[in-house]
């Protein structure tokens, strides 16, 4: 028999820069929508498109 654990879940977006490609990843927050744009890049001033939305398990 295995014992059943409570295991906390993170979940992540990942954003990249139409223009310079740069990749940022933050927390979930509440109205991200994958391949939508979202801020502005802080590189290239540059729009950040929302190209993954995860979930990171904890032990």
């Amino acid at each position: 028999m295995s014992k059943s654990k409570n295991k906390t879940s993170t979940c992540y977006t990942l954003m990249e820069c139409n223009s310079c490609k740069a990749i940022k990843k933050r927390k979930f927050t509440d109205g991200d929508i994958v391949f939508t744009t979202t801020e502005n890049c802080s590189d290239c001033d540059g729009k950040m498109l929302v190209t993954k939305i995860f979930g990171l398990t904890m032990d």
